[in-house]
Order: C-alpha cells, then structure tokens, then sequence
C-alpha cells in the first residue's frame, strides 16, 4: 500500500503521539508499505515538509507541551496524496481538516486516530475534573473532524469506550500504539547504591509527578531512594523546588532510545502517575524491560490495564498509598523478580509487529469498504431510472 500519514508535526522527540507516528510509519516502511509523512520537520525521500502556522497565544502555549501547528499547502500536499492508497489522520487540528477536504476531493479513502484526549487540555486550564467542558471538547473534535470517518483507531478499550459514550459513530478499532523491540529485560539487572524509582512523561499537571516526590518524602525508606524523572515540561522547575522542599532525591532527564534502555533496565520499580493517559507507551516500555509498575488508578487513564494486581495499583493522586506500595517493593526483592520475569512476557502483547498487522487490516478495510460507499452512492439514481423505466 501507499500510505500518507498526516501529522502537524514529526520532528519532536518528546511528544508521544509524534513518537507513535514516527515508529508506525517506519514499521509500516519495513514491512513493504511506501508511507509519505505530511508534517512539519518530514525529510524522507517521499515526504511532504509544511512550514509551521503561526496561531497568536495558542502557538506559545502549545510550544510548552512540545505541539507546532502544520501550515496547508495544497500544492505540495496534493502531490504528495497522488497515487496514494489511504490517508491516514493523526491530529485533528487545521491542517488535518484541509487534508481531508482534499483527500475526499481526490477520491482517496482515509482514517483517523485519536490521541488528543479533552481532559489533556483541561488539565492545563484548570479545568480537569469539569465534565461539562471535557464533554464540550468531545463533541467538538467529533462534530468538526471526527464524524467524517468510517473507522477510528483508538489506543485502548478505555479511549474505544470513552468516543462511544460521547456518541462518535464511527468503527472504532482499538490497536496499541505499540513499543519498539528494542526494549527488552537486562541480562542482569545492577546492584545499586540506592532504590531507583523512574518515570517517564511530560512534566505537566495531568502526568502528576509531585505525587511521587510526596511518596517518596513519606516512605520509610527515603533516604535509600532516588528517583529520576525522563521527560521535558512546564512543570520542571515547580517540581525540582517541591523535591528541595521535601527533600527527596530527584533527577531530571530527558534522554534518546538507546540511554533510555539502559536507564530502565538499571532501574528497581516504574511508578506512573498520571491522572490522564489515553495508553501510556512510556509505561509498556518499561515493563518490556522487565520492571515492575506502580500506576495510578484512574478514571481518566488507560494505563491501569498494565498492572497484574494490587500491588502495581495505587489511587489516583493518594501519596501515602503509593509510599506504602513502594515500601512493599522495596522490602520484597524476590517478589519483584519474580513479577519482572511476568511483566516482560506480559508487555509483548503489546508489541509494535502486532499493533501493525492490526492498523494493515483497519487500512485495507476502509480501503474495500470506500469502493462499496461509492457504488452505492449511485446506486439510488440507478434505482428510481430502474422504477421509472418500468411504469
């Protein structure tokens, strides 16, 4: 197949959903498939670069949370969908509506994936936990982008259940965004100095580190742990002060694949906070490196799934429990190598190979199912000639 992959942009290496596009169009390249990226930062040999849109006060903020904004050119871009075989959405932002306008105009079948998740917005405004607004942006993005489509990729069941509770009627296929193979268990995990907890994820209010640094300030083995947190974000400096305050060690990083590797598989327990979370990739990682999670248990996240009992959970937001769970891991060592070993064999479920075949067969559907759409779309002219003739 030829596929176009529509994003606003490609070259951010701390955004998750860029990373998701990144290892889906090089998966699917590997497997055969000629992909044709449309964003800003695209430099293969098929791609399409757009210049990034300037949008007053929207273009700063979203700057903060690692999000440029795509400019339409439809010159480039019109060339760049000839001879393609579907166009599949990543964003649902301005350019993504323009491409599928052209796309449609072009006879050419298309998808979407949703990765923008409301309560990511509204946790950035304040406004987290005010159902009436994350209910408006659902109906937003479903009225003006969403409802155009016959077939939606979601990352999880969670996000399947949330678009059909908010009434998006299109096929909803629910494929792991998929880790890469490259993260796999150490051959031998390291003796450290001291209990190395990690998180990896954006710095920024509905990720909630500060609950860890508040764990770890409660637990009965502070001074024997140090945590590193992997990612960039607004809320860096707010964290480093809480972290002196409480005075926990902490470390921030921000690190490329191979050194994120190594990080994990150096490490003794994954904890992940986030309240808000459509799959949380960051998380199958590192129990693909065979480290036992801690994740939040939340109403607004995915990433419960991932935990094999109860103490892999915690409340959402509840430091004391989550010192208690630390506690626990950090006085069982067997235990904790024992469910390494079960994480590893666990994550592969999730495997990129799989989410492929998987995104392949949703392609080749809507692929089959447009040509049925546009034989029927004649078929009632056809009919009322049929009728009429034989009056």
């Amino acid at each position: 197949m030829t596929i176009a992959i529509v994003i606003d942009l490609i070259d951010c290496l701390t955004n998750g959903s860029v990373m998701t596009a990144r290892r889906f169009a090089d998966g699917l390249r590997a497997k055969g498939h000629e992909v044709r990226l449309v964003a800003v930062g695209a430099d293969g040999e098929n791609d399409c670069n757009v210049k990034e849109r300037y949008v007053p006060v929207l273009t700063e903020v979203s700057a903060k949370n690692q999000i440029k904004f795509g400019k339409f050119d439809e010159g480039k871009i019109r060339k760049a969908f000839t001879g393609a075989d579907i166009v599949h959405f990543i964003f649902p932002f301005k350019l993504e509506k323009k491409c599928k306008k052209l796309a449609d105009e072009m006879g050419i079948p298309t998808t979407a994936a949703f990765h923008v998740q409301p309560e990511n917005v509204s946790f950035n405004v304040h406004l987290g936990w005010c159902k009436p607004f994350n209910s408006m942006i659902y109906a937003y993005l479903k009225h003006t982008f969403y409802r155009q489509f016959e077939r939606i990729h979601c990352p999880t069941s969670f996000i399947a259940q949330q678009l059909a509770n908010h009434g998006y009627k299109g096929e909803l296929y629910v494929i792991s965004n998929g880790y890469d193979p490259a993260f796999v268990p150490p051959k031998e995990r390291p003796h450290n100095k001291k209990f190395e907890i990690v998180m990896t994820g954006r710095l920024s209010p509905e990720k909630n580190q500060q609950v860890i640094i508040r764990a770890i300030a409660k637990s009965k083995y502070k001074d024997n742990i140090h945590l590193t947190l992997l990612g960039n974000g607004p809320l860096k400096n707010k964290l480093a002060e809480l972290a002196e305050k409480l005075d926990a060690d902490v470390s921030f990083d921000f690190l490329p694949k191979e050194q994120l590797i190594k990080r994990l598989q150096a490490s003794d327990l994954y904890v992940h906070s986030a309240t808000v979370e459509i799959e949380a990739i960051a998380a199958i990682e590192a129990i693909a490196c065979g480290l036992v999670p801690v994740i939040a248990e939340s109403d607004l996240s995915a990433t419960k799934q991932f935990a094999l009992g109860d103490k892999s959970l915690f409340k959402d937001g509840d430091f004391e429990q989550l010192a208690e769970r630390i506690d626990y891991w950090y006085e069982h060592p067997d235990e904790r190598a024992s469910m390494s070993g079960r994480y590893a064999v666990f994550a592969k479920k999730f495997s990129l190979d799989n989410s492929l075949s998987l995104a392949e067969q949703m392609f080749a559907d809507e692929i089959c199912d447009y040509s049925s759409r546009k034989l029927e779309r004649k078929a009632p002219a056809l009919s009322r000639f049929s009728l009429f003739s034989r009056s």
